[in-house]
C-alpha cells in the first residue's frame, strides 16, 4: 500500500484477533477497543481473513452505518485484496425487501380488476399506481434498472414498494416463473461464491432472530466481524422486543380467511388431506377475532389505556401483578393456542403449493398470487407466537423480568393500540442466536469501555462467560498532547441548574471561541437548544452555519461543508447525535470540535426505566451503572471527530463546567484521551 505506515497498535490488534479465532469451539471471541487512527479495518481483515479462507467460512463484516459499508466496499476491501494478492470476492448483503419481486410487480402492473366500490379519486389513484408499476417494469425488463431499491435515482413510494417486493414466506423460490431473472436471487448466487459479505447490524440481527440462514449463511458457517460494535446491544434490544398490533392482526386474519377460500380450489388435488385443517381454521380464525375484541374491550375500560388513546401519556408500562395484565392472561393463552394452529396449517399450505408447482398441479400464476398472502399470515402469526413467549413469561424472583408496555401507533391509515413486550437486556438474545452458534466473532469499536472498563458492554452483550483474555484495549497511535488541545472556558451557568442562563451563555461563548475561517463542528444534545443558539447568532456567523434538519440531509451537509473548506472558506456544522459518531472529516475539514453539553443519555423508554429500577432493587446505583459509562462512551466518540489521522491537529472546546465542578466530571476527564488541557 503506497501510504501504509507500520503501527504497533494495528499489529497488536491483528495478532490478537488471529490468536483468539484459532481457539477451540465456542471460544473464538475477540473483543477489541481500538481508537481512531489505529486502522481497525486493516487490522481485522489481516487478522481474520486467513482463518476464514482456510476453514472455508464466510467472513461477514457488519457495520452500523451506511458510510462505513461504502468505505469497505469501495476502498478498504479492494485495497486490501490488491496489496495482499488474495483472490477476494466481496459483496453487500441486504434484506429481501430491498429488492424488487418481479412476480409481484407483474401482478400490480397487470391488475385490471377495477374495484367498483371505489370513489372517483381512489380509482384515479389506482390507475396512477398501475401506470407507475408499468414504467418500473419496463425499466427493469429492459435492463435499465437492476431491481435494487438503493440503486434508483428516484424514490418509489413506500406503499407501492411494499406491494412489489416480498419477504421469504411470500417467495415461490425456484418455482417462480421469474426465478432466473430475480434481482434477489442473482445477488444470492453471487454471495455463494464470495469470501466476504458486508452487511449491517439490523440485517444480521433480523436473520439471527428468524433462526439464521435466511439471507446470510447459517451462523455456524460464518466468521463475524462487528465493526462499530458499541451500537450492538441497543440494536439487539430493538430486535428482541415484540408487539401485538390489533389493527394488523384483524387485517391479517381477514387475509387468512380470504386465502382459505381460494386454497380449496387451488389445492383441490390434496382435498382428502386438508378437510380437518379447514375445519380447524374455520373455527380458529373467527376465534382470533373474538379474542382480540375481548382484549380490546378489557383494555378500553382501563383508565391508563384511555389516557394513552387520548395522548395524555405515551408508552406506559404495565406490570405482571397488575389487574390489567392478569385479566389479559386468559385471552392471551387462547390467542396463542389458535396462533400455533394457524401458523402450522399455513406453513403446510405453502409447502403444498410449492410442491404443486413442481408437479404442475398448481399453475404458476395461482401460486404467485397465493404464496405472498400465505407468507404474510405465517409471518404475522409467527411473530404473535414470539410476542406471547415474552408477554406470558411470568416474572421470577432474582431474575430481570420482561418489560411490558402500551403504545398507540399509526398503522395503515389509522391509529391502533399496541401491546409491547421485550427483555430487559439483549444479553440472552445475542448469546443464544449468535455467540453460541457462530464459528467465531470479532467485536470492535473506538469506544467499547465505559469509564475505562469493559464491564457494561460485556454484560449488555451476553459475554459474561468470556474471561479477560478475550478483551483487548489498544492504545492510540496519536500524540494527543501535541496534536490537540482541550479547552474548558469559564462558564457561570450549569445546564442542569440554570438552563436558560446556560443556553444564552453558549451563544456568547460560541462568538468568542469560533474562528470564522476554520472548519468547525458544533455538537448539541437537543434540537431546541441548537435552534435557539442558531437564531441568536449574528448574521455574519449565521451565514457560515449548516444546520441539521434545515434544508440539507446530513449527507449533503457534509458534501457542502467539504466544498466550502476546499474552496478556502470557513464552514460551521451545527449537528446532533448523527454528527457525534461515524463522521470522518480528516485534515483541515475539521480543526475545531465544540461540545455544548455533556451527552448524558435520557432514559425515557420503558426498557431503560425498567433497567434503572432493576439496578436499584439489586442494590446498585443507576447513575453509576448506566449513565456514567454511557456518557463516557458518547463523549469519547464526540471528541474523536477531531483527529482522524496522525497528521491532524486541532482543538476541542467543551461548554459544560460540570467536567470541573462535579466529582464524576473529573472521572470523565480522566478517561478522555490525553489532550493538552488549557
Amino acid at each position: 500500500m503506497p501510504d501504509f505506515k507500520v503501527r504497533p497498535q494495528q499489529l497488536a490488534m491483528s495478532q490478537f484477533i488471529a490468536d483468539r479465532i484459532q481457539a477451540g469451539e465456542h471460544q473464538r471471541m475477540a473483543v477489541v477497543e481500538a481508537p481512531t487512527g489505529v486502522g481497525k479495518t486493516l487490522a481485522y481483515l489481516a487478522g481474520a481473513i486467513d482463518t476464514a479462507l482456510e476453514q472455508k467460512k464466510m467472513l461477514v463484516i457488519s457495520t452500523a452505518t451506511v458510510n462505513l459499508q461504502q468505505q469497505l466496499l469501495q476502498k478498504d476491501l479492494p485495497a486490501f485484496a490488491r496489496a495482499t494478492g488474495k483472490e477476494l470476492k466481496f459483496i453487500q448483503a441486504k434484506g429481501r425487501r430491498r429488492y424488487l419481486c418481479p412476480s409481484k410487480l407483474v401482478s400490480v402492473a397487470s391488475d385490471n380488476q377495477l374495484d367498483l366500490t371505489l370513489d372517483v379519486d381512489s380509482k384515479y389513484q389506482q390507475a396512477k399506481r398501475q401506470s407507475r408499476a408499468k414504467v418500473i417494469f419496463t425499466e427493469w425488463d429492459k435492463g435499465q434498472w437492476d431491481g435494487d431499491r438503493d440503486s434508483r435515482s428516484d424514490s418509489i413510494e413506500p406503499a407501492l414498494w411494499h406491494d412489489i417486493s416480498t419477504d421469504s414466506e411470500g417467495c415461490a423460490g425456484k418455482s417462480c416463473s421469474k426465478f432466473h431473472r430475480c434481482p434477489y436471487y442473482i445477488v444470492r448466487k453471487e454471495m455463494a461464491t464470495a469470501q466476504v459479505i458486508v452487511a449491517n447490524h439490523d440485517l444480521v440481527l433480523s436473520d439471527a432472530d428468524l433462526g439464521g440462514g435466511l439471507v446470510l449463511p447459517n451462523p455456524e458457517e460464518i466468521l463475524f466481524v462487528f465493526d462499530e460494535a458499541h451500537n450492538l446491544p441497543q440494536k439487539a434490544l430493538d430486535h428482541a422486543a415484540k408487539a401485538l398490533n390489533f389493527a394488523q392482526l384483524y387485517q391479517t386474519t381477514e387475509t387468512a380467511d380470504s386465502v382459505l377460500k381460494k386454497l380449496a380450489k387451488a389445492l383441490a388435488y390434496r382435498q382428502h388431506d386438508f378437510g380437518f385443517m379447514m375445519m380447524e381454521l374455520r373455527r380458529d380464525l373467527p376465534g382470533v377475532i373474538t379474542l382480540l375484541q375481548q382484549m380490546e374491550t378489557l383494555l378500553q375500560s382501563d383508565d391508563l389505556v384511555k389516557d394513552v388513546i387520548a395522548g395524555k401519556i405515551s408508552e406506559p408500562r404495565i406490570y405482571w401483578q397488575s389487574p390489567l395484565v392478569k385479566a389479559l392472561i386468559t385471552p392471551c393463552h387462547g390467542l396463542l393456542q389458535r396462533a400455533n394452529i394457524i401458523y402450522k396449517h399455513y406453513a403446510v399450505f405453502a409447502k403444498w403449493i410449492k410442491d404443486g408447482i413442481e408437479t404442475q398441479q398448481v399453475p404458476n400464476k395461482v401460486a404467485e398470487v397465493l404464496l405472498p398472502q400465505i407468507g404474510t399470515v405465517q409471518n404475522i402469526f409467527g411473530y404473535l407466537i414470539d410476542f406471547m413467549a415474552l408477554f406470558l413469561d411470568e416474572d421470577k424472583q432474582d431474575f430481570p423480568p420482561n418489560v411490558r408496555w402500551l403504545s398507540y401507533e399509526k398503522f395503515s391509515k389509522s391509529t391502533t393500540l399496541v401491546i409491547n413486550a421485550g427483555p430487559m437486556t439483549s444479553a440472552y438474545f445475542l448469546e443464544k442466536s449468535l455467540w453460541n452458534r457462530a464459528y467465531g466473532t470479532v467485536l470492535t469499536s473506538a469506544t467499547l469501555r465505559g469509564m475505562g472498563l469493559f464491564q457494561r458492554f460485556r454484560s449488555d452483550c451476553g459475554l459474561k462467560r468470556f474471561n479477560e483474555t478475550h478483551f483487548l484495549a489498544v492504545k492510540s497511535p496519536f500524540n494527543y498532547q501535541q496534536q490537540a488541545t482541550l479547552s474548558l472556558p469559564e462558564m457561570n451557568a450549569l445546564p442542569n441548574e440554570n438552563f436558560g442562563d446556560w443556553q444564552q451563555e453558549v451563544v456568547e461563548k460560541l462568538l468568542t471561541v469560533i474562528d470564522r475561517d476554520e472548519a468547525t463542528l458544533v455538537l448539541f444534545t437537543s434540537k431546541v437548544v441548537m435552534d435557539f443558539v442558531h437564531q441568536q447568532l449574528p448574521s455574519e456567523l449565521e451565514e457560515l452555519v449548516l444546520l441539521q434538519g434545515e434544508k440539507l440531509s446530513p449527507k449533503n451537509m457534509i458534501i457542502e461543508h467539504i466544498q466550502r473548506v476546499k474552496s478556502g472558506k470557513g464552514s460551521i456544522i451545527f449537528g446532533m447525535d448523527r454528527f457525534a459518531e461515524g463522521v470522518d472529516l480528516p485534515g483541515n475539514l475539521c480543526t475545531h470540535v465544540v461540545i455544548t453539553k455533556l451527552p448524558f443519555p435520557v432514559f425515557t423508554r420503558p426498557i431503560e426505566q425498567a433497567k434503572q429500577e432493576w439496578i436499584l432493587r439489586s442494590g446498585g446505583q443507576p447513575f453509576i451503572a448506566l449513565s456514567l459509562p454511557a456518557v463516557s462512551v458518547r463523549l469519547i466518540q464526540a471528541c474523536g471527530r477531531l483527529l482522524r489521522k496522525e497528521t491532524d491537529t486541532g482543538r476541542i472546546t467543551i461548554l459544560d463546567r460540570r467536567l470541573l465542578t462535579k466529582a464524576y466530571g473529573k472521572k470523565l476527564l480522566e478517561h478522555l484521551p490525553d489532550y493538552k488541557i488549557r
